[in-house]
C-alpha cells in the first residue's frame, strides 16, 4: 500500500494565513486621523482599538490577501527566471517553452523597445525582469527636485507645458465637455478594437455560398482557399437541370 501524504499535510498548507499577519483596516483615511489622535492623547487606547475592530477585514479577505501576495511573488519569480534563462540560452529556450505551451510569460518587450508614453525621459529596461521604465525629466531643467517638488505642489509643474490649463487642477469634477470629449475616446477605441477584430477574422461578408471561400477563422492574412463542392457550377456544369425522359 502507498504512502499516504494526505493524511500528514494538511489542505491549502502552501497559502496557509500566519498568525503574525497583519490586519488590514478599511477606511484608512478616518483611521489614520484616529491614529493622529491618539498620539495627541484625544481619545484612548479603547476607542481605537474598538475603530479597528469595527473597520477591519473580514477573516475571509485576510485569507485572500495572503494568497494573493504569494501568488504574485511566486509569479514575480517565474518571470525573472524565465527572463534570465531567455538571455541565458536565447531562442533555443524559446522554441522549448513554446512548444510545452508555456507562452503566456513570455513577452515580446524583451527584445523590443517600447515607444515613450509621455515626455522626454529616455527608457530603460530592467536586468532582472526585463520590464520598462521611463526616467522622471522634468521640462524645465534649471530646476531642482525639490524646487519641482514644490511646483507640483503649488499645481505649477506643468507651468508653460503646451495646452495645459493650470484651472484643470482645482476643478472638483469633470466638466460636461471633458465628460464628452472621454466618451468620444471610448467610442473611438471600441471601434478601431472592433475593426482589428475583424480584420484578423474577416470571415464576414465572405460567404459559402461563392466559389471564393476560406475556412473559418484563418484571418486576413491568411491565402483564400477555393472549395469545390457539388453545388459549384464546374461540377453541375450548367446547373441541376431537370431531366424529362419523352414517352
Amino acid at each position: 500500500m502507498a504512502f499516504n501524504f494526505r493524511k500528514y499535510i494538511p489542505i491549502n498548507w502552501k497559502h496557509k494565513t500566519p498568525k503574525d499577519w497583519n490586519w488590514e483596516i478599511h477606511n484608512t483615511y478616518t483611521y489614520q486621523q484616529k491614529k493622529e489622535k491618539f498620539a495627541r492623547g484625544e481619545i484612548s487606547y479603547d476607542e481605537l482599538q474598538a475603530f479597528e475592530m469595527q473597520y477591519r477585514e473580514s477573516q475571509d479577505q485576510r485569507e485572500f490577501r495572503w494568497k494573493q501576495h504569494n501568488q504574485n511573488v511566486e509569479l514575480h519569480n517565474q518571470i525573472v527566471s524565465d527572463y534570465q534563462n531567455w538571455k541565458t540560452y536565447g531562442k533555443d529556450w524559446l522554441g522549448r517553452m513554446l512548444d510545452k505551451g508555456r507562452g503566456l510569460l513570455i513577452s515580446k518587450w524583451w527584445w523590443r523597445k517600447p515607444k515613450k508614453p509621455v515626455g522626454k525621459g529616455r527608457m530603460w529596461q530592467s536586468s532582472i525582469t526585463g520590464q520598462w521604465f521611463q526616467e522622471h525629466k522634468p521640462d524645465n531643467k534649471t530646476q531642482s527636485v525639490r524646487q519641482w517638488l514644490n511646483a507640483a505642489n503649488n499645481g505649477q509643474a506643468f507651468k508653460g507645458k503646451k495646452g495645459f490649463n493650470p484651472d484643470t487642477l482645482k476643478l472638483d469634477k469633470p466638466t460636461p465637455d471633458m465628460i464628452f470629449k472621454s466618451n468620444e475616446a471610448k467610442r473611438e477605441r471600441q471601434q478601431q478594437k472592433t475593426r482589428l477584430l475583424f480584420e484578423q477574422t474577416n470571415n464576414f461578408g465572405r460567404g459559402w455560398h461563392t466559389t471564393d471561400r476560406s475556412m473559418p477563422g484563418r484571418g486576413s492574412g491568411q491565402a483564400k482557399q477555393v472549395q469545390v463542392t457539388f453545388s459549384d457550377k464546374r461540377v453541375t456544369a450548367g446547373g441541376n437541370k431537370k431531366t424529362t425522359k419523352k414517352k
